[in-house]
């Protein structure tokens, strides 16, 4: 049995990283798994890994900071799973800049798929998540919501907001039994944090300065997911969860 049995999800930005180990995790847990990302090789290569595990899901591509977009993939959603109990909206990139040399479509960029996505996601996906209590709704927001690093601004923006968002969506659906909470990651090995990791000084000075000793990996972030999508979070919602190794406990 797993923690999972019967769940249906939509899980955003599933092609690489945090997005891709939830995802493999949820199905491993029984979960059927919508598997949502804007690359439909890198979508259907995450679902083949999912049935290659004994799972099943489907592959569902699109701009998930469209508007059309995401009304068709949810709508294909329901035509598929009739039902869905988890949307964990992950999809994310990163425009490193100062404030100062900052483009106008870059920040429009990180804002639409880090923030905008997340609320035309559970916009669209009320009516499903409605249909029985204790939907959970997980967004995956960022250390950088709280602690900063210099050509991060609009990342860290987005990121902040989304934890906002979380909190207040907490409230307004809690009459409807809908849990949302957020994780907020640190370093984690993905194909974003790469160009970083790949240099050894910075990647031993990493490990130094977190208190557990290492990089997180994806796996770290989607066992908290699962915590989250999961009945053993049930009186939890409005909740944010940092998976960091301590890093962000340090001074220096």
């Amino acid at each position: 049995m797993g923690r999972l049995d019967g769940k249906y999800a939509l899980v955003t930005g599933v092609g690489s990283g945090i997005g891709k180990g939830i995802a493999l995790l949820f199905a491993r847990e029984g979960a059927r798994v919508a598997v949502a990302d804007r690359d439909r090789a890198a979508a259907e290569q995450t679902l083949l890994e999912i049935e290659r595990q004994g799972g099943s899901g489907m592959v569902c591509v699109g701009d998930v900071s469209q508007a059309g977009q995401v009304a068709q993939l949810l709508m294909e959603v329901e035509r598929q799973f009739k039902s869905l109990h988890i949307l964990v909206n992950n999809a994310g990139i990163v425009r490193r800049s100062l404030l100062q040399n900052l483009r106008e479509e870059d920040w429009d960029a990180v804002m639409a798929t880090n923030l905008k996505s997340a609320v035309l996601c559970t916009q669209k996906a009320l009516r499903l998540l409605k249909r029985q209590p204790g939907g959970k709704i997980i967004n995956i927001a960022s250390v950088e919501a709280f602690r900063h690093t210099r050509k991060m601004s609009a990342y860290a923006a987005s990121k902040g907001a989304l934890a906002s968002l979380s909190r207040s969506l907490a409230l307004e659906l809690a009459p409807h039994k809908i849990h949302v909470n957020y994780i907020c990651p640190g370093l984690i090995r993905t194909e974003m944090t790469n160009r970083y990791l790949s240099r050894w000084v910075f990647r031993k000075y990493m490990e130094y300065a977190t208190p557990l000793k290492r990089v997180g990996e994806p796996e770290d972030v989607a066992k908290v997911a699962l915590f989250l999508a999961s009945a053993d979070s049930d009186f939890i919602t409005g909740q944010g969860i940092t998976v960091d190794g301590g890093l962000t406990l340090k001074l220096f």
